[in-house]
């Protein structure tokens, strides 16, 4: 016998709403092809040689090359779920549930970074402020905070927004290879991307859908917010190989000092 349709309903509806930040398998096979950025966490970590923070640590996925060369590293995050796979993952790390827009660890670091984007879910720029002044607080006198943001692309911004757009393809936990699309509007008065994945299986079956923003930090907006909070920009990159910033670059790194 078939459930009533009301409790079918609701069924359909869980499935279809996910939240990436309950569910570490999912949002490990979504950033598991990210290991351009390594070699730069890896080079900053060898320069600085002292106590490392990671805010927005997530599953801990650049944790882990830092712990496997004996780095005394620390990952903040505010994923409950995140930090307990962690802690069992790698349980040679100190990992911390904890905002990082506010946070009080009495202690002090050589090096801190936000990597991947992290920095764009702080939407409002005096959320942005405190999470750089929590920075500052932390950070030795020696020390260095790297800050990896993209550059905000037009073409992206500005695409059909009732298009879904090809993501990349993931292998899900589940077993199956899933197709990961994406539509997204842009907000030009906030300056936020609205951003709507569909998980596509190819069993024909109702996509799981998650949907998250972004604030789009323009560089001029970003040197401005680094200074009036208290930093040098001693480097800013274009790319992870060290390449200055300019017109043309498609990342932001920052390598600041207090």
């Amino acid at each position: 016998m078939k459930a009533p349709l009301a409790l079918r309903l609701a069924q359909a509806s869980s499935k279809m709403k996910i939240q990436m930040y309950n569910q570490p398998d999912l949002y490990d096979a979504c950033t598991g092809h990210k290991v351009d950025d390594i070699p730069f966490y890896t080079h900053w970590a060898k320069e600085t040689n002292g106590p490392i923070l990671e805010l927005a640590c997530g599953t801990g996925r650049v944790a882990r090359p830092l712990l496997d060369k004996g780095y005394n590293y620390t990952g903040l995050d505010l994923s409950p779920v995140f930090i307990d796979h962690c802690k069992i993952k790698y349980p040679q790390g100190n990992f911390i549930t904890g905002d990082m827009r506010s946070f009080q660890l009495d202690q002090q670091f050589d090096l801190i970074f936000i990597p991947f984007n992290s920095f764009l879910h702080l939407y409002h720029e005096n959320e942005m402020i405190q999470c750089l002044e929590s920075v500052k607080d932390h950070l030795s006198e020696k020390g260095r905070f790297l800050l990896d943001i993209f550059v905000p692309d037009p073409e992206f911004l500005y695409r059909d927004p009732n298009k879904k757009y090809e993501e990349m393809v993931i292998n899900h936990p589940t077993g199956e290879t899933c197709t990961v699309w994406q539509k997204n509007q842009f907000d030009e008065e906030t300056e936020t991307n609205h951003i709507h994945w569909f998980f596509d299986r190819g069993d024909g079956k109702a996509q799981d859908e998650y949907q998250f923003d972004m604030r789009m930090i323009y560089p001029d907006t970003m040197d401005r917010l680094l200074v009036e909070s208290g930093f040098t920009i001693d480097e800013k990159w274009g790319d992870y190989d060290g390449e200055p910033f300019d017109e043309s670059s498609l990342l932001q790194l920052y390598i600041c000092s207090k």
